[in-house]
């Protein structure tokens, strides 16, 4: 398997774990930025106390003192082209949040997520969510499938640098887009695509606050000499 495989919550040991003990809802917030790369790529996991102790005890079972010591031994940022990878996890009572957030990630190094540039748009796509053999064919059947798919739910963010013109997502404001997934085949049979114009302007850094600064102090100007004028 690559390295740059990892990324993905099946290497975590996430995954599987997540899905047979039917209890999660994933959102993924994800932001393009115009020069082709991802500013930041958000994973929260929301779980109960139940499935995050199966994590627990797989972590220990292979010599990890804890479920962050065993996220991070697994993540290397020359393998994931990211400037910064961390984790994060929030318990409170039976509800644990797990967060694994990637920041300025170069797209190219990034498993299951490409961003295509071509000459007048931006074509994103994410297939970390298109996956099989991660144990659904244990998932029980009838009204229990009906309840067990009921927990698991996930919800993509998409922010892009221009408009989007073509997608398959469920909503889409301007530049960003939604997914709203539920059921035992949300983690599994998912695929992201949107495609966006390229903004016509590229912002430089602090740009913006210059031409702030211009404009207060032209528009000060321009009332003291009409306040001169007037007397």
């Amino acid at each position: 398997m690559p390295p740059s495989t990892r990324v993905t919550l099946a290497a975590f040991g996430l995954f599987a774990l997540v899905l047979l003990g039917g209890c999660a809802q994933i959102a993924v917030h994800s932001t393009v930025t115009a020069d082709a790369t991802i500013e930041e790529y958000r994973i929260q996991i929301n779980t109960s106390r139940t499935v995050y102790g199966l994590i627990e005890q797989s972590a220990e079972e292979e010599g990890y003192e804890s479920v962050r010591d065993a996220v991070m031994s697994d993540l290397d940022l020359d393998d994931v082209g990211a400037e910064s990878v961390d984790y994060d996890e929030d318990i409170d009572g039976d509800e644990v949040t797990m967060t694994f957030t990637f920041t300025n990630v170069d797209p190219t190094e990034f498993d299951n997520v490409s961003v295509t540039e071509t000459e007048e748009a931006f074509v994103y796509e994410d297939r970390t969510f298109v996956q099989e053999g991660l144990g659904m064919q244990d998932q029980p059947e009838g009204n229990l499938s009906d309840a067990f798919g009921a927990t698991l739910a996930l919800d993509y963010y998409l922010t892009m640098p221009g408009e989007i013109t073509d997608s398959n997502a469920d909503e889409v404001d301007g530049n960003t887009a939604e997914w709203h997934e539920t059921g035992t085949d949300a983690f599994t049979d998912t695929r992201i695509y949107a495609e966006s114009e390229k903004p016509t302007i590229v912002p430089v850094p602090g740009f913006g606050a210059t031409v702030a600064v211009l404009a207060i102090a032209l528009l000060a100007a321009s009332l003291v000499a009409a306040s001169r004028h007037s007397t």
